[in-house]
């Protein structure tokens, strides 16, 4: 094969395989967001035979050769090479299952979608339980045809966030429970409160749709390449550069839920926009480590939205929008509130503080599940007992527990620690930032594009033609590490309720 003929293989592979993902990608977030529930069975059964199609592209033998083949020539181009790299990395488990169960388990993932959704709106586990179960069942299978050395979570793992090992998973977190759960105990035993309560009255939802046009105005929102939708538990899908659909969800006693949602899943999307075009539908500009992309939601929704500056701009129209429930609130108290910290049982409403947590406390349930066996009987009840014993508070009902995150449901098993991994990615990144531009004189002044610039000079514009370590050693000239992160929330919660270092 010449360098010509594999260009123009690569080409064609890659612009199929485009655009079965953007049928699947549409026909996703119609179904969170606006598609009449009743017709949920049938368009799973849709989707899974569509995935079965993709399934067929991306694994004809064929196909696999020509890629195996790219990989070893001498002359290949740079950009096919990294593409072919990174499609054979997406296959190491995909070319070994039978396409039957393939479509099997894609069927089984939309349904236990579908009853996921039913039983958090009727807060009833037991309609989800058979549904969760069967996910697991099956996702164990598909391992099983791998023959990996690996551990079984440590293969999952690798699918979100490639080299990361579950050693250095260990480690991570062991360094949350060793010098950040002391530190939130602390807090709560020596901190002076911080009452919120002015948060949670009543904000009228179609009040709260002004706020985020507000907000979208403000991060330079372009309508004609995003789309935002409500849903029940908000996400982000990138169609193309031109097409990213974005969802949020309003809380009417929870101020704060939908502006930090929205801001969260922008960074998603600006992440994707601002990958370098050239790699429009290409492996090169999709394939992102999820560890990457959470930072980058998470460092807009904490380290910009929560900040003063952000809010100097923001917080008068604010207060426009809720005159009543806002007239007395300063801007100084409003932002103390953004850091009210105190044992949270939903992950998404969660404090800065607690939220590795929460996600401490999924990471050690999937490797019981998948590393140890942990009987799927009364799941809800073990999650229950770790949320008891690592924040003292214990669900009362399934949607507050269990029920709370979809990401189960989509046998995502190994996503949840990249909240955590990014939200430390997040503060190195910002730490640098704040050495390199002005962020503070950007935001009092509106000028978002100077973020965003930043952002795409240092980080987005590459795409995954540079790794996770190797954004990380160009922007911030020293490899990653998860004391930033820490030191970062125990200086800035010490601040707010009056502790000493």
């Amino acid at each position: 094969m010449t360098k010509q003929e594999a260009s123009a293989f690569l080409t064609s592979y890659m612009e199929k395989l485009s655009a079965y993902q953007c049928a699947l990608s549409i026909m996703n977030f119609d179904q969170s967001t606006v598609a009449p529930k009743d017709g949920a069975p049938y368009r799973n059964k849709c989707v899974a035979i569509l995935s079965g199609e993709l399934f067929s592209h991306l694994t004809d033998p064929d196909a696999i050769a020509k890629l195996e083949a790219i990989v070893k020539m001498e002359d290949s181009d740079a950009l096919d090479l990294i593409n072919a790299k990174l499609l054979l990395k997406d296959l190491e488990e995909l070319r070994f299952l039978p396409k039957p169960f393939y479509v099997a388990y894609q069927n089984c993932v939309g349904d236990a979608s579908s009853a996921w959704e039913e039983a958090k709106k009727q807060n009833d586990y037991a309609l989800f339980e058979p549904h969760l179960q069967k996910v697991i069942t099956m996702l164990k299978e598909s391992l099983s045809y791998l023959h990996s050395e690996k551990s079984d979570y440590e293969v999952l793992l690798d699918r979100f966030q490639p080299g990361m090992s579950m050693e250095a998973y260990d480690e991570f977190f062991a360094l949350i429970k060793s010098r950040l759960l002391p530190f939130i105990k602390r807090l709560q035993k020596e901190g002076k409160p911080i009452d919120d309560t002015i948060l949670h009255q009543h904000y009228d939802s179609a009040v709260q749709e002004q706020v985020m046009h507000d907000l979208q105005a403000y991060l330079h929102y372009d309508p004609r390449k995003i789309y935002m939708g409500v849903t029940m538990h908000p996400f982000t899908s990138k169609i193309c550069a031109d097409d990213t659909r974005l969802s949020t969800a309003y809380v009417e006693d929870n101020l704060v839920s939908s502006i930090f949602s929205i801001i969260h899943e922008y960074g998603h999307a600006l992440y994707g926009m601002q990958v370098d075009r050239a790699y429009d539908g290409m492996p090169a500009g999709d394939s992102l480590s999820l560890g990457m992309h959470e930072s980058q939601s998470r460092l807009l929704e904490n380290n910009i939205g929560r900040r003063r500056a952000f809010w100097e701009s923001n917080f008068p129209q604010l207060k426009k929008r809720f005159p009543e429930q806002l007239e007395a609130l300063t801007l100084d108290d409003f932002i103390k509130l953004l850091h009210v910290s105190k044992p949270s049982l939903i992950r998404t409403e969660a404090d800065e503080l607690t939220y590795p947590i929460h996600i401490l406390i999924r990471y050690e349930l999937e490797k019981m599940i998948f590393n140890e066996d942990l009987p799927l009987e009364h799941l809800d009840k073990v999650w229950a007992d770790k949320y008891e014993e690592y924040l003292g508070i214990r669900p009362s009902k399934p949607a507050e527990g269990i029920l709370q995150d979809m990401h189960w449901a989509n046998g995502m098993f190994g996503y949840f620690p990249t909240y955590a991994l990014g939200s430390a990615f997040a503060a190195q990144f910002f730490a640098q930032m704040q050495k390199d531009i002005h962020v503070d004189e950007a935001l009092k002044k509106g000028d978002f594009d100077i973020i965003m610039d930043w952002l795409k000079e240092h980080i987005h514009r590459y795409g995954a033609t540079k790794t996770p370590e190797e954004i990380m050693m160009a922007v911030c000239g020293k490899p990653f590490d998860p004391n930033c992160y820490i030191d970062y929330l125990i200086e800035t919660y010490s601040a707010y309720y009056g502790l000493d270092r």
